[in-house]
């Protein structure tokens, strides 16, 4: 069931992508990725019946003290008393494109936690969605070897996944907003089965900068013609490294000379420079954000 159809069946629900604590005066439920409460007197006994089928019991519960600890301070919007501790923590979303049973889940999370450090937790906030957080010092994982974990995995249960690796920030209630900010720039439909922060971020960058004229021109000049948007990006992800963008791209040394030259003669913007191959970047993708599927 759509939740707009909810949203027009009952005015007075309550929608959120985050946990939302229950009440006596309303129920509870969720579908993914919402958390949604109607208040009882808008339902009668056979629509809490039909709603209560159709979907999942909405809100985790934890067994363990420092699971609960997690889940009240990323989730919750109440103070906590926080650790007094100089450690980092990183947090890994991960977000599960294949349903499985509870017992295949359970397995699955087992292998997944066998990977990290035995200090880190694992924190599930639905069927699909939850977390590992570990402290910096323990650490044992890094980009590249998460993908290796993710591909391990798939390979074993047949569930395909997407992760998303956060920053390390400090133990304190900024880590809150903090989280939710990553939250927010994870993208489950992307095909990449690992996202950072870093390879996130520029495209959330990229969508605020639609006010400018000047990324709009370079947007529309590349509309024109797309092929510059390879080269960008692959220029881009080897740092400027003509050599290496050549040989990527299939295309002699001097071909690529050739073209950064013919687009710094129509756009007076260097592409051998790192602040004009950032922004020349960066209105690239205000192109490519309409499909968020894509790099």
């Amino acid at each position: 069931m759509h939740i707009k159809i909810l949203k027009n069946r009952y005015p007075n629900i309550v929608v959120s992508k985050n946990p939302i604590k229950p009440t006596a005066q309303v129920i509870s439920f969720f579908e993914e990725p919402y958390y949604f409460t109607i208040p009882k007197n808008n339902l009668s006994e056979e629509e809490t019946t039909l709603l209560k089928t159709l979907f999942p019991e909405p809100l985790p519960k934890f067994h363990k003290e420092s699971t609960q600890f997690w889940f009240d301070l990323l989730f919750g919007n109440g103070e906590l008393s926080i650790p007094n501790e100089n450690d980092a923590y990183r947090i890994t979303q991960f977000h599960l494109r294949t349903d499985a049973t509870k017992s295949m889940l359970q397995e699955w999370q087992k292998a997944l936690l066998s990977f990290f450090s035995p200090e880190a937790e694992l924190v599930m906030f639905s069927s699909h969605y939850g977390v590992i957080v570990e402290k910096s010092a323990s650490s044992l994982i890094g980009e590249e070897e998460l993908e290796a974990v993710a591909s391990t995995l798939e390979n074993d249960f047949y569930i395909q996944a997407t992760f998303f690796m956060g920053l390390f920030h400090p133990l304190n209630m900024h880590l809150r907003d903090l989280f939710a900010e990553e939250r927010a720039i994870f993208n489950y439909k992307n095909r990449s089965i690992v996202q950072t922060v870093a390879s996130e971020s520029l495209k959330v960058i990229a969508l605020r900068m639609k006010e400018s004229l000047i990324t709009n021109e370079l947007k529309n000049f590349f509309n024109q013609d797309d092929t510059w948007i390879p080269l960008i990006h692959t220029l881009f992800k080897n740092q400027g490294n003509i050599s290496l963008t050549a040989k990527e791209l299939f295309m002699h040394r001097n071909t690529i000379q050739y073209r950064l030259d013919k687009f710094h003669e129509q756009t007076n913007l260097s592409l051998r420079k790192m602040d004009g191959l950032l922004l020349a970047y960066l209105a690239t993708l205000q192109v490519n954000t309409k499909n968020s599927d894509q790099d």
